[in-house]
């Protein structure tokens, strides 16, 4: 288009407002994705051309058209853009004569008005007949993807439904199977076209059929969204098959909702699970019950027994099992242990008994007392005299006893675990007094019993908290009562029971294993009182500990007494530790060793508790390293007593061979003079002075 338009200021501001106009009009009317400065920019343009198509004739249909396929390209498309751009474009032109003679002038703007009508409408049916166009492709597009895409579906479904090991199932609101997998015939061990057509009710067992209804009737007519709950069908031999059973809805928009039907095979994992069960509550060595069945049968027994004889608990310890199985090999004592459950079983067969292994060595047995179930002594002596009957094992004959504890008639109230407790404890006390030995469950025994246990599990928190400390008792000359030197104890000061001696302390730390670790720290604490009295005084007092046997054995007392002395800066000859004659005077000589190498090394090594025995006096004359024997007070040993003038021989032997002699726990004036008189050197007990803190021997 190269017509050339007027150039004057005039007709250069009429066509700018037309064009700002146009686009008023229009972009109230239509959305024009265009700001309004670039709308009036575009259009302005579009003016220029329906100008120039005025201007030049042969321009018009052409100038129309080009508009036309803006306006379109604009998003112009409505009929109210074209009847806004039609009456705008037409009063516009007309009011500019400057484009064209006066009487041509209506005229061309018609045609140029014409010709943008025509191309608005052609070029709309065009826009219209290309998106057609597209939507059907891409509609048969859709389609097509959508067919392909089912296709894969139902063979992915068919092959996952033919493959997988879970039955699958499609149902009716009915029950009846519209279709299903070789997985659910395996399930149910039925033909596959068996099942089609059948009802799921008649596959369910006949406890499941009113539960499995009442989940349908959830599923369709209350809009559950799914249901999955334990099942069991029937498999065509009539045998029950264990089914994690799983229901969904599948609504359709035609026709019936369905039931999609899941079924996984449970019934090898109920086996197992009944499998452990039993072994969860069983011994699997013996088959016997095991302590978890055993109480939960007791606390049920409390409640049901005969009220009149009540029941009897029997805690059975099997004596010198180890030697057995040290002996002879474990599986020897897997035999026994057989054997003895066996056995056990046997004696009371007659009675509502259950007989239970504890573990290891241990059994227990809950007897239903009746009428005629024989006393206590009775059972126990039958138990005895069954385990002690020879058998063969692995080609050798053995037997074994067993140490009993009974509760005999506990209140029907008590609780089970409070009767083991007891049974236990009762055990215990018999293991104390020997082999093949029973005793019988006493309240007020069991309290004192677990007074002392609790102490000794108590004991390392007191220790911790500061509550266990070290006193001194003076050790003095019995010719002029001089302290000679101090012997350390312990004392705990308990909370609650107040201060506890330093025998209980020592007893109850060697019963807990304490005592190695506790007598280590007691022993340095002394070194370090004793260095400390050397720089109070000018003098060295020395400082005695006593050890316990199993200190005494312990390999490494060489070492932590050597790191004591180093570590305090105390002389080894102001430390003297009392040991007990079994250690020095044993069979096993490790303990005696370790004394010996002590004593090489300065220690003053003394006999605790020296019995004055022949063995034990042959074996001090034979040289053993020992500086003094130490002998507690006897009240067979009163001045004047024949057992008086023995020991007085034996001491005088003691002191010939260069060996000292201390007495212990003297209370009395007429019993530190006796000592004196039979040659005892030094002495320590009430007398003198009670244990204290250390100034009790700077005093």
């Amino acid at each position: 288009m190269t017509a050339a338009l007027p150039q004057d200021a005039d007709g250069l501001r009429a066509r700018t407002r037309l064009a700002k106009k146009w686009a008023y009009l229009l972009s109230s009317r239509t959305f024009v994705p265009l700001a309004s400065v670039e709308l009036e920019r575009q259009l302005l343009g579009l003016v220029e051309r329906l100008c120039a198509g005025v201007a030049t004739e042969a321009l018009a249909p052409r100038a129309g058209r080009e508009v036309a396929d803006a306006l379109v390209a604009l998003n112009c498309t409505t009929a109210e853009a074209l009847r806004i751009s039609v009456e705008i474009v037409g009063k516009g032109l007309l009011g500019m004569p400057a484009l064209a003679p006066p009487d041509k002038l209506r005229e061309r703007v018609v045609d140029v008005v014409a010709s943008l009508s025509a191309g608005f409408v052609d070029r709309i049916r065009a826009t219209v007949l290309a998106q057609q166009e597209q939507l059907g492709r891409s509609l048969y597009k859709a389609m097509r993807e959508a067919q392909v895409e089912l296709q894969y579906s139902e063979a992915r479904f068919e092959l996952l439904e033919h493959h997988l090991s879970t039955g699958i199932a499609t149902a009716d609101p009915d029950g009846r199977l519209v279709r299903c997998n070789g997985a659910l015939a395996r399930i149910v061990d039925r033909p596959t076209a068996e099942l089609a057509g059948s009802s799921l009710f008649d596959l369910a067992h006949p406890d499941e059929r009113v539960a499995l209804r009442a989940d349908f009737a959830q599923l369709v007519e209350d809009g559950t969204a799914s249901i999955t709950q334990p099942r069991q069908l029937l498999r065509g031999d009539g045998e029950p098959a264990w089914v994690m059973l799983g229901l969904s809805p599948l609504r359709r928009l035609e026709g019936r909702a369905q039931v999609i039907v899941l079924a996984e095979d449970a019934t090898d994992v109920n086996l197992l699970q009944g499998q452990l069960n039993h072994q969860a509550l069983h011994d699997v060595l013996t088959r016997l019950p095991n302590r978890q069945y055993f109480t939960s049968r007791l606390e049920q027994a409390l409640r049901t027994a005969d009220p009149g004889t009540g029941v009897s608990v029997f805690h059975l310890d099997l004596d010198g099992f180890s030697r057995i199985t040290g002996g002879l090999g474990r599986e020897v004592g897997d035999h026994v242990l057989k054997v003895v459950a066996g056995r056990l079983e046997a004696v009371v067969a007659e009675e509502n008994a259950m007989v239970a292994r504890f573990g290891h060595d241990e059994f227990a047995i809950l007897i239903e007392n009746t009428a005629t179930t024989p006393d206590v002594v009775t059972t126990v002596r039958r138990i005895n005299d069954l385990l002690s009957a020879p058998f063969h094992s692995d080609g050798r004959r053995v037997a074994v006893s067993a140490t009993i504890g009974v509760v005999h008639r506990p209140p029907r109230d008590s609780a089970p675990a409070d009767l083991l407790d007891s049974a236990d404890l009762a055990l215990r006390r018999a293991k104390g007094t020997g082999r093949r030995q029973w005793e019988l469950s006493d309240q007020a025994q069991d309290g004192r019993d677990r007074r002392a246990f609790s102490l000794a599990a108590t004991m390392p928190g007191a220790w911790e908290n500061g509550e266990i400390r070290v006193l001194y008792r003076p050790v003095v000359r019995l010719a002029d009562e001089v302290v000679e030197s101090a012997e350390a104890v312990l004392r705990w000061d308990h909370p609650t029971l107040g201060p506890l001696p330093h025998e209980q302390c020592l007893a109850l730390a060697e019963d807990t294993g304490l005592i190695v670790p506790l007598g280590t720290w007691a022993l340095r604490s002394a070194c370090e009182q004793a260095r400390s009295w050397q720089r109070e005084l000018g003098r060295r007092v020395p400082v005695r500990w006593a050890l316990t046997p199993s200190q005494a054995a312990d390999p490494e007392l060489h070492g932590l007494v050597r790191e004591a002395l180093s570590d305090t800066g105390l002389p080894a000859a102001s430390l003297r530790l009392g040991a007990p004659a079994q250690a020095l005077f044993g069979e096993r000589g490790d303990a005696a060793d370790t004394l010996r190498y002590l004593a090489e090394d300065g220690v003053g090594v003394e006999v605790e508790d020296f019995t004055a025995a022949p063995d034990d006096l042959v074996r001090l004359l034979d040289g053993v390293p020992v500086r003094a024997v130490r002998l507690a007070q006897s009240p067979a040993a009163r001045p004047g007593t024949a057992v008086a003038r023995a020991l007085a021989g034996v001491l005088e032997v003691v002191r010939d061979v260069g060996v000292g002699v201390t007495a212990a726990d003297v209370t009395t004036p007429e019993q530190a003079r006796w000592w004196r008189e039979v040659g005892a050197d030094t002495a320590s007990g009430p007398l003198f002075a009670p244990a204290g803190p250390p100034d009790v021997i700077t005093r």
